[in-house]
């Protein structure tokens, strides 16, 4: 479910299907209708399982630090569809998405949520002609609708385990998804993967002679973003600038654009005390509670959270319990979302309570730290429902 696509559905009588169905042979059919606008332009595409938003969030900073214009198309969305399509760091305007899907309501290619809005995507890119617009992946990399571009750079930050049923079983398998987006001589930047996927990722590399580039340190700059993993991440959009921009790119204006990068939904500290994370699968739920460890050592620390079905929750409570002292599971609107219950039975921590809805506020407490987690879709329906406690929602 994409928030706020239905309004320009109805508008426009568009009729997608809302399930995930991999492959690009209808994206490709609609984009030729369209006189494929999706070769006009550079593009850079990020796929991986964790970092893809915060990668290319860093890339776009440094870009327009040195007087870029940048386009980004983002999965999924912080708070409606708009912010999934942005030029500049500024969301779509509805009066620009109306006219777009007002052109695509005569597409004769039938096409899922995500496809739509792919192809609405590069057709708002080709109408502004960015300098360049930073393409995220939804799901895998080979088969995604928006692996239809030849990219200048290809990044691919992390690869663990998920979506099995649609991906495979087995590291190598998903690997090989996420390697698909690689194209002939363009060079591919490669995060901290298993050996078993990096074997994957370089055989498809040197097949296709793209230059392989993994960076080792991270980079040395204070930034607003906590958390080790978000200095890895910042590493990889360091490297993809210093490719795209050539002999143009300047260190000072790099880490001047890295220093005062921030995020929403990563770590975000929306109200004093409270903070929004969109950790939704094991390593990334280790990554929020090493941040929790090195930036909150002295708070006791409440877990609000609700998950999907296809999430492995089992290993997401047991790393969360390492920190959490107290646990409340929401029960959320969304066809995907798993029942509280489930959770609540399977949580080991003595204090914990289910939520229905979004009407138990987290009580001020400076001694209290309140990680709301668990789903980046949990958190787009808090801030979709403006729950007026979270002021920045």
């Amino acid at each position: 479910m994409i928030n706020g696509l239905e309004l320009y559905k109805t508008k426009w009588n568009i009729q997608t299907a809302n399930d995930i169905k991999p492959g690009l042979e209808a994206v490709t059919s609609a984009l030729a209708e369209l006189n494929n606008p999706h070769r006009s332009g550079k593009f850079v595409h990020i796929a991986g399982t964790n970092g893809k938003g915060s990668t290319a969030a860093l890339l776009g900073a440094i870009l327009r630090e040195h007087g870029w214009t940048v386009g980004h198309f983002y999965s999924p969305a912080i708070v409606d569809v708009h912010d999934q399509i942005q030029l500049d760091g500024q969301a779509i305007p509805e009066a620009e998405l109306h006219s777009i899907m007002e052109r695509l309501a005569a597409l004769e290619t039938a096409l899922t949520d995500f496809e739509l809005l792919t192809v609405a995507a590069f057709v708002f890119f080709k109408q502004q002609a960015p300098d360049i617009a930073i393409i995220e992946a939804g799901m895998g990399g080979l088969l995604d609708s928006t692996n239809v571009i030849n990219p200048e750079v290809a990044i691919i930050p992390t690869i663990a385990m998920e979506h099995t049923n649609f991906l495979g079983d087995t590291m190598e398998e998903i690997a090989r998804h996420k390697a698909g987006i690689i194209k002939k001589w363009k060079p591919v930047i490669v995060g901290d993967v298993p050996e078993e996927a990096w074997n994957v990722i370089e055989q498809t590399a040197n097949r296709l002679h793209s230059d392989l580039i993994r960076p080792k340190q991270p980079v040395k700059v204070e930034m607003k973003l906590k958390g080790p993993h978000q200095l890895h991440n910042a590493r990889l959009a360091w490297e993809a600038a210093k490719e795209l921009l050539l002999l143009d790119f300047d260190e000072q204006k790099a880490e001047q654009a890295l220093s005062e990068a921030t995020i929403p939904n990563r770590f975000e500290e929306v109200v004093p005390n409270v903070f929004f994370d969109g950790a939704h699968n094991p390593a990334s739920t280790e990554a929020l509670v090493e941040t929790i460890r090195q930036q909150l050592p002295d708070k006791k620390i409440h877990i609000v959270m609700g998950l999907l079905k296809d999430k492995d929750y089992i290993s997401i409570l047991r790393k969360l319990e390492t920190v959490g002292d107290r646990f409340t599971f929401l029960e959320f609107d969304n066809e995907r979302a798993m029942p509280a219950e489930k959770l609540f039975e399977e949580n080991q921590c003595k204090i914990k309570t289910i939520q229905n809805g979004y009407d138990i506020l987290p009580v001020l407490n400076e001694n209290e730290a309140t990680i709301v987690t668990g789903s980046l879709y949990l958190l787009t329906d808090i801030r979709k429902r403006n729950w007026s406690y979270f002021k920045k929602g």
